[in-house]
Parts: C-alpha cells; sequence; structure tokens
C-alpha cells in the first residue's frame, strides 16, 4: 500500500513539473496585426524582348545588351499585416519604387540605336566624350504577399511569395555628358514614349525578424521581383526586375 501511494505521490509530482515546465516553456502569444514601413536599396535591370521577332530587332537588342547595364534604385512604403497564426500571415500595403536601367557611351560608337543618333543632337557645341543615360521608371506598387515564419524565440526565420500591381507614375531619361575639356552637362527630360501604365510583379523573399520588445520587430528579406508584363508595345520591348535587401520595421497593434 505504502509502495502504491509512493507511486502516485511521484505521478503527481511529475504531473505538476510538466505543467510548470510547460509554462515556463510556452512561446509567447503571436502579435496578430502590425503596421510597418520598409526602405530597400535595389539592384535594377531589364530583359529585351523581340516583338516582332525581326532580324534587325535581334541586331538592335545585341547592341543594347552591350551598352547598357543594371542601375541602383529603390522601394519605399507602408505596410500592414495579419497574421492568422503564428506561422502564417497575409501583408498589403502602398510602396513608391524607382526601377528602369543604364546606359554608357563612349563616342565615337557605333550608332544602332535610334536613341544614340538622338543624343549627338541633344547637346550643342562639341560631341561629348562620354554619355550616361539613366532610365527611371517611377511606379506606385501595391503588393500583396503570404508570409511563412518559424521559430519560437526572438530571432525568427520568414519567407514570403506574393504578387505587386505597378502603377506608372513617371518614366524619365537623365543624361550625364561629359566633355574633353573637364564640363558636365545634365539633362533630364520625360520619356516621350508609350509606356503601359501597368504591371504585375511576382515577388519572393526570405529572411530573419527580429523581436526587438513587445511592440516592435526588425525585418531584414533578400527581395526579388519581376515585371510579367512588356513595358512598351514596340518592336523591342523590356521587362524589368529587381533584387534588393528589404528592411521593414514592424510596430505591433495587437
Amino acid at each position: 500500500m505504502k509502495q502504491v501511494s509512493l507511486f502516485a505521490a511521484m505521478i503527481t509530482s511529475c504531473a505538476v513539473f510538466a505543467q510548470d515546465t510547460t509554462k515556463t516553456k510556452a512561446p509567447a502569444a503571436f502579435k496578430r496585426l502590425l503596421t510597418g514601413a520598409n526602405i530597400s536599396a535595389d539592384y535594377c535591370y531589364r530583359i529585351l524582348g523581340n516583338n516582332d521577332g525581326s532580324s534587325s530587332s535581334a541586331m538592335i537588342m545585341d547592341t543594347r545588351n552591350s551598352f547598357e547595364r543594371p542601375k541602383l534604385g529603390y522601394t519605399g512604403g507602408v505596410n500592414l499585416c495579419y497574421n492568422f497564426s503564428g506561422h502564417f500571415g497575409i501583408e498589403t500595403g502602398v510602396q513608391y519604387s524607382n526601377k528602369g536601367y543604364r546606359s554608357y557611351f563612349d563616342f565615337p560608337d557605333t550608332i544602332t540605336d535610334p536613341r544614340l543618333i538622338l543624343m549627338y543632337t541633344a547637346y550643342a557645341g562639341p560631341t561629348p566624350a562620354k554619355v550616361t543615360v539613366t532610365y527611371n521608371h517611377v511606379y506606385l506598387d501595391v503588393p500583396v504577399r503570404i508570409i511563412f515564419s518559424c521559430g519560437e524565440k526572438n530571432i525568427r526565420f520568414v519567407s514570403s511569395i506574393g504578387a505587386t500591381t505597378n502603377i506608372l507614375l513617371q518614366a524619365t531619361q537623365k543624361s550625364v555628358a561629359e566633355y574633353e575639356n573637364g564640363d558636365i552637362e545634365r539633362n533630364t527630360q520625360d520619356l516621350q514614349d508609350d509606356y503601359k501604365m501597368l504591371n504585375i510583379s511576382p515577388t519572393i523573399s526570405a529572411g530573419v525578424d527580429y523581436r526587438i520588445n513587445d511592440k516592435i520587430n526588425l525585418r531584414a528579406e533578400p527581395t526579388f521581383r519581376y515585371g510579367l508584363l512588356k513595358i512598351i508595345d514596340t518592336p523591342i520591348t523590356g521587362y524589368l526586375w529587381n533584387a534588393g535587401l528589404n528592411i521593414t520595421c514592424y510596430y505591433v497593434i495587437r
């Protein structure tokens, strides 16, 4: 009888200890609603497409690929995130983004791109020794993405997949001409081409979320975005893409 009583006491003690351990190790309740602000420095470029399939367009594409290069852009805005659980949520927001690419010319070059021909007439006086042209495509972005997270402590791993609606606000061309005598001439003008107003960009990311305190989280996510739709209906079109490190500071609403 004493052995049965001792065994029962041991079981009871173990159960109580297990409950206490569970309480001490239980993860903090997840935060359901958060708002945040983000900024991303982006590596931006384009992929050219041959709309008419002609050999002349293919030749111009090859030439453009020889002197056009990626440029630095950015994406920034505000977000609203709703978590269904500690591991799954959805996020949307409003972003301002600058995408595009650059061209570098050392004169005299072989002139096959019509834009390069026009560039000679854009500068009065002698022909510049070098010209850098930056093509800026400025968009209002509306992203929607699903966020997955794992981990129970202050540092958690996150990943996401989604799509962004891109609304074109402005397309400009910024030229910087350098002359042999050291003079520099700068010129910015709106692009007159009929660029499409809307695009859709699938988006993927993966990174780390750090909980600073009960109200503030800091998240770093390498992010990739690719425009599915061509930016213009011309014999040679383009598809914009960008990759960057997206930094977001979240504030817990509830």
